[in-house]
């Protein structure tokens, strides 16, 4: 029983300094082993079904905003950069066992010298069952909010979310270059798209909880309408929304519109981009108005 406990209300002195008990250390040992022994059980015996994957893909983007802000303003904002990197590390016939790490930093232009403003990160372990031309995924979202130029009475915010969604494939990164691989000169008018729902575990400071939130569900998708592509050069427009439902039963939402040019590579391809927030109402990162215009490689 209180192992049990320990895991599912590890205590927190401060963020992740966790007193984990050394019966405990020797339980997740054993059940690591006993996974790394039934993937390569299954991967010797099922040579047709089973694959031990370990490829990676991922993409980063450099932006500077551009309009939407006060320069008159103590501070303003100034530049983001975001990272994400995703893991397949085994596939069972369709299914697809896969990681993602991501990171965002927010960059403030003060009058004197730039500064950090806030760190933003996510851990999102999960799965994703592939068809011809669509897919369904589930995972656990772990994200944290550092906030750098200002203080932090409380301590960090992070929370987690319970995961699923399906969509086209082409709606994501991982397919989108597969969609212009082998095409040159064609006006596509196609349109893709991924819905998603999460359930936000109540925020009750401990790590697998969360702390300084108030949010229990999220819904969120995107709609990429994909132009054409001429020679090397690919143009699409991609639309996201996210609407977080809070547990007071009001709502916060972010809805934006992005431009995309890319030129196609044989492994990547890289561009450059135009985001706007039409709304966003996200007291954790808020955006709202704000335009941005970046680069972006895809890899």
């Amino acid at each position: 029983m209180e192992i049990i406990k320990s895991i599912a209300y590890p205590k927190i002195e401060h963020y992740y300094n966790i007193q984990t008990s050394e019966q405990l250390r020797m339980y997740l040992a054993k059940m690591k082993r006993l996974l790394i022994t039934a993937i390569l059980v299954l991967t010797l015996a099922l040579p047709g079904w089973a694959e031990l994957l370990m490829r990676t893909h991922g993409n980063v983007t450099l932006s500077t905003c551009v309009h939407g802000f006060d320069k008159q303003n103590q501070t303003y904002p100034g530049y983001r950069s975001d990272f994400t990197l995703f893991v397949d590390f085994y596939r069972w016939r369709s299914l697809v066992f896969n990681s993602s790490i991501g990171n965002t930093t927010v960059i403030e232009k003060p009058k004197a010298e730039m500064q950090l403003d806030r760190i933003r990160y996510t851990l999102t372990p999960g799965l994703r069952l592939e068809f011809h031309s669509w897919l369904l995924n589930g995972s656990l979202l772990h994200e944290c909010i550092h906030n750098i130029g200002r203080p932090e009475d409380d301590g960090s915010t992070w929370w987690n979310s319970f995961r699923i969604g399906v969509g086209t494939k082409e709606a994501y990164f991982l397919y989108l270059l597969d969609e212009y691989k082998n095409l040159n000169n064609v006006f596509l008018n196609k349109f893709d798209a991924q819905v998603n729902v999460g359930q936000i575990i109540e925020a009750r400071r401990t790590l697998l909880s969360g702390q300084n939130h108030n949010y229990r569900q999220e819904y969120f998708s995107l709609l990429r309408y994909h132009i054409g592509i001429y020679r090397n050069w690919v143009g699409f427009v991609t639309f996201r929304q996210h609407l977080w439902i809070l547990r007071d039963d009001t709502s916060e939402q972010k809805l934006s519109i992005s431009l995309n040019i890319f030129r196609k590579g044989v492994k990547k391809f890289a561009g450059f981009y135009y985001d706007y927030n039409i709304t966003d109402t996200f007291s954790l990162d808020s955006a709202e108005g704000i335009g941005t215009l970046g680069l972006r490689i895809v890899i």
